[in-house]
């Protein structure tokens, strides 16, 4: 019911701007013509089936407007008719806009707008070269002008405005469908903030507890190694023993815990847990609790903030490693600050015996959420064994480096729909400054030649009055042409001109080039030479 009820709305807008267009013509047409029926009811039949179509073939209903208006244009100038209807203009803007609303191509009106003025100029160059009048010719130049700018602003100006609704409303349509994403996503919202909370959870435990095991795991097998011989030692090697073996168990637990806490939340927790303690004082932390660790530093400390977070996450999780799958090797720890970048490097010689190494243990959950924090700060990561023997981390964190920036660093607000929104509403400012300025320039541009041209006419056709007064009656025709102006001038009838000598032949011409109704000159030719002259004034 909605659909049919719509469609018998837009016939009736159809009928209503059909009969109103209509109206106006058959009003002015009356008092243009002695009997405007057929021509009333041609251009009727032409514009109903313009408006009956515009919706599904705009650019149909657009030529089929604009050629009663065309063929109008071309019987004023070749004179059929006495003047042409403004009329005709109004349904060519109302569909030209029309099919700039409804369609993206462009084709059809250029067509449209290049043919229409070809056309006329080709009707108005047939008249030209039957009359032979030069002046005529120019004059008639600066007319074809004037409807040049009449065909741009009742066709391309309305169609262009017709293109910057068009656009507006896809900016409308495009922010509607933003707002339905977000509600989407608002639903969403909830769930991903208890992931990001899970994963920041199990990176902090992992860094911090795991951290706080190993060091504990290493401080057994020490007390382990120096129980000693005496009275209890038996009992103190087994009580080092028991404890290593909880603290290995405690550290397999925290790994089950903290996978089933990433599942589906990623690395993240990038800047959580370090607190303010800085890399020295980690280091002399795991050397008191019995790890062979050396400290490495170069140029100034690393700057506070993320970066220098990063660097101690960096060696807190490689000394981690080292204290799990490394147990009882030695530790050498180098950062390095230069360049505006920390490089930082642990690496150890693998544990006594030549133990199998840590790849075949661990689910490396570590090193993977050390990479994607270093290279999402902008720097570097590399961990791996060692050509000799054991293993090594390398990171180079850049100091200005913030959390999540990306490589690109492109802000966060960049967004695909705000760079299509950016890029719609651009589109619709120039189709808007076009619909505007290409008018206004190319009318008047043509007004500046058209005047031009009329006052190029104008100077050539002012006789001297210099070269007036040496003119006597009797004179040969060839002589007093020699300076007579290029052009002569067509007064229309001149209320008390003086009767032209018998069988003569008179032409016109300027006394001055002045605004309002200046004298003009009459000389009248009779058997090839002059018959008379006469000065004559004009009165309004």
């Amino acid at each position: 019911m909605g659909g049919q009820a719509a469609r018998w709305r837009g016939r009736a807008v159809d009928a209503a701007l059909w009969a109103a267009c209509t109206g106006v013509l058959a009003a002015e047409l009356a008092g243009l013509r002695a009997d405007p029926r057929a021509e009333t009811a041609a251009a009727a039949a032409l514009l109903a089936a313009a408006f009956a179509v515009r919706r599904a073939h705009p650019f149909a209903a657009l030529w089929a407007a604009a050629v009663p208006a065309a063929a109008a244009s071309a019987a004023s100038v070749l004179g059929l008719t006495a003047a042409f209807p403004v009329a005709y203009a109004l349904p060519c803007v109302l569909l030209a806009f029309e099919a700039g609303r409804r369609s993206e191509r462009a084709a059809p009106v250029v067509a449209l707008v290049a043919g229409v003025p070809s056309a006329m100029l080709a009707v108005y160059g047939s008249v030209w070269v039957r009359g032979g009048d030069l002046r005529a010719a120019l004059t008639g130049l600066t007319d074809w002008a004037s409807g040049l700018i009449a065909v741009v602003a009742a066709v391309l100006a309305p169609w262009l405005l017709g293109r910057f609704q068009r656009r507006r409303a896809e900016l409308r349509a495009a922010g509607w469908e933003l707002a339905e994403r977000l509600e989407r996503a608002r639903e969403t919202d909830r769930e991903h903030a208890r992931l990001r909370e899970r994963a920041r959870i199990a990176a902090e435990m992992h860094d911090s507890l795991g951290h706080e095991l190993a060091l504990l795991g290493v401080g057994a097998a020490a007390l382990e190694m120096t129980a000693g011989t005496g009275p209890g030692a038996e009992e103190r090697r087994t009580a080092a023993a028991d404890l290593r073996a909880s603290a290995h168990r405690a550290a397999l637990r925290l790994r089950e815990i903290i996978g089933v806490l990433r599942e589906d939340g990623g690395p993240s927790g990038a800047d959580a847990g370090e607190g303010e303690e800085d890399v020295a004082a980690l280091v002399s932390r795991c050397a008191g609790a019995g790890m062979a660790v050396r400290l490495v530093r170069e140029g100034p400390d690393a700057p506070a903030g993320p970066a220098g977070r990063a660097v101690h996450r960096v060696v807190q999780e490689a000394l981690t490693n080292a204290a799990r799958y490394a147990p009882g090797a030695r530790v050498r720890v180098r950062v390095a600050r230069e360049g505006g970048a920390t490089e930082v490097r642990v690496s150890d010689g693998g544990p006594p015996g030549g133990a199998a190494g840590r790849a075949a243990v661990g689910t490396g959950s570590g090193l993977a959420g050390l990479c994607a924090l270093v290279e999402g700060m902008g720097g570097s990561f590399r961990a791996g064994p060692e050509r000799g023997g054991g293993f090594a981390v390398r990171a180079r964190i850049p100091d200005a480096a913030e959390p999540g920036e990306g490589a690109a660093g492109e802000p966060a607000g960049a967004t695909g729909a705000a760079r299509h929104r950016a890029l719609i509403r651009a589109g619709a400012r120039r189709r808007l400054a076009a619909a505007v300025a290409l008018p206004l320039g190319l009318g008047g541009a043509v007004t500046a030649l058209a005047f031009l041209l009329l006052w190029g006419v104008s100077a050539h056709t002012v006789l001297a009055r210099a070269d007036y007064e040496r003119l006597r009656p009797g004179d040969a025709r060839e002589s007093v042409e020699r300076v007579l102006p290029v052009f002569d001038y067509d007064p229309g009838p001149l209320p008390g001109e003086p009767p032209a000598p018998p069988g003569s032949t008179c032409a016109y011409y300027l006394v001055s080039a002045e605004n309002g109704l200046p004298p003009v000159y009459r000389l009248c030719f009779a058997d090839g030479r002059l018959a008379a002259k006469d000065v004559i004034a004009r009165r309004e």
